[in-house]
Order: structure tokens, then C-alpha cells, then sequence
């Protein structure tokens, strides 16, 4: 049988991923214009007045790819004296896993390493959700579990993006909420709330706990308006290498893509 692995099971990059808006081009390019303000409003017309021309700016921002890769190395020895279960493919398994999750964190939060560290997934590459230009994402604060729901509702008047958006939360934060008491130690709502009742309350489709949101609070976005752009050739794919002099294999997987 081959080894358990542990790890985090409920990080939920596979869903993540496969959430996103797939592109088959790796420069992903938006362009928006601004429409907000009272300038650019239709206007009604006085019979012999002159006709006001409107002006307004078209802005635009580029995202280009990055590598995104693991490597692994096993010696050719090992591979033969391990019997107990397939090596090769518990690595390569492996490999995926972490991939995608590294992936996932990055769509979501950002990988967390520092700008000066060389294995860092730029964030003008893949953009993290959370830390997005002010344009493109609304910033709400709460103070706690108690204000959550009340902020979240109120924010949600000037939501611009797609319908049926999701809540990705911080999982102690959403226990926090469904053990929510009164003042006489009863629970609020007279019970302890599900997942589905949560997200009622908040406004959304649903709500998923997730690690990769720890002491971030919750994130709440329909995953297809962020856009994952690869072209042929950079989607996910595995290499295999053996080096005769130090009788070793190499596995690499990578994907080069832009978010």
C-alpha cells in the first residue's frame, strides 16, 4: 500500500481551479471604462441647444504567464528496492497535488512567500483575489463573528460580479458564526446553523470553509470572472529524465499560465 500522506485535506484548490474561466491565450487582457459618473449619463435635449460631446478614458491592464512547476528525484536503487507499492506513481501523484494546491492559493490569497524569494509566484502573474486592485474588488471590514453577517449583507449592495457568487471562509470564523448565542446562552437562531443556512444568511450560493483563508476573514466571488489563460504546450504537463552518471530519475510537472 503506498504511504499515507499528510497533508491538508481541505484547502478545496482542486475546486478552486476548475471554478476559474479557462482562456486558450496566456496574455489575459481587460479593459474596462468607466460609466460611474454623472458625466457620462444620458442626456435630454432642448430644441436649438448644442449637443454636449462626452468623453470618456478606456483603461486597460495585461497579465502574462508564469511557469508554475515541482520537481522531484528519486534514486534508481530505490525505485527497484521498494516493492511494497509503485513509487514512480505515488511521486508523480504527488507532484499534482502539490501543484494544483499551489495554484489554488495563489488565485485565492497569494503563495505567502516574500517578494525577494526566487520560487515566488509573481502576483502580477497570477493575481491573488484578495489583494486585487481596489477597481476590480470591494474591501469590507467587520469586527468579529458577531458584526459578520450584518457587514457581509451590506457590502453585498455593491457587488458587481457575476451572480451566484461563493463565500470562501476561514473555517474557525464560520464555526464561530454558527455557534452564535444571545445574551440568555441560547444559540441565536435556536440551533447550530448548516453550511447552506450560513449562506443564506451571508447572500451567496454557498459557503466553503477553506484553509487557504486562515485568519483572512472570507472572500466572496464567482470564480468565473477570474480568468486562467494557457496556451497550448503550458497547460499541465509531466517530464521524466534519467541521469546515467548518478544513476537518478527526475520528474518535473509544470504549467505555465497567467491569472
Amino acid at each position: 500500500n503506498e504511504p499515507v500522506i499528510f497533508r491538508d485535506e481541505h484547502t478545496g484548490a482542486q475546486a478552486i481551479v476548475n471554478s476559474t474561466n479557462k482562456s486558450p491565450f496566456a496574455r489575459v487582457k481587460t479593459h474596462y471604462a468607466d460609466f460611474t459618473e454623472d458625466e457620462a449619463r444620458a442626456r435630454g435635449y432642448i430644441k436649438g441647444s448644442e449637443k454636449i460631446e462626452q468623453v470618456f478614458e478606456v483603461a486597460s491592464r495585461e497579465t502574462t504567464p508564469q511557469t508554475i512547476y515541482k520537481k522531484q528525484q528519486l534514486d534508481r536503487d530505490d525505485i527497484i528496492d521498494i516493492t511494497d507499492f509503485d513509487v514512480v506513481r505515488f511521486i508523480n501523484k504527488e507532484m499534482r497535488f502539490m501543484l494544483i494546491e499551489e495554484l489554488g492559493r495563489a488565485i485565492l490569497v497569494g503563495d505567502g512567500r516574500l517578494i525577494s524569494d526566487a520560487s515566488k509566484i509573481k502576483e502580477d502573474k497570477i493575481r491573488p483575489i484578495i489583494k486585487d486592485d481596489d477597481f476590480y474588488t470591494l474591501k469590507k471590514t467587520f469586527t468579529d463573528e458577531t458584526d459578520l453577517v450584518e457587514k457581509v449583507v451590506l457590502g453585498m449592495a455593491d457587488y458587481k460580479g457575476s451572480g451566484a457568487p461563493v463565500a470562501y471562509i476561514d473555517p474557525t470564523l464560520l464555526a464561530k458564526v454558527k455557534l452564535l448565542k444571545g445574551t440568555d446562552g441560547r444559540y441565536l437562531t435556536g440551533k447550530i446553523l448548516s453550511n447552506d443556512e450560513v449562506a443564506t444568511q451571508l447572500g451567496v450560493t454557498r459557503v466553503v470553509p477553506t484553509t487557504l483563508m486562515a485568519g483572512k476573514g472570507l472572500l466572496i466571488v464567482n470564480l468565473r470572472d477570474y480568468t486562467i489563460g494557457s496556451t497550448k504546450g503550458g497547460e499541465v504537463t509531466t517530464f521524466g529524465n534519467f541521469d546515467i552518471d548518478f544513476n537518478k530519475y527526475t520528474y518535473l510537472i509544470e504549467t505555465r499560465l497567467s491569472g
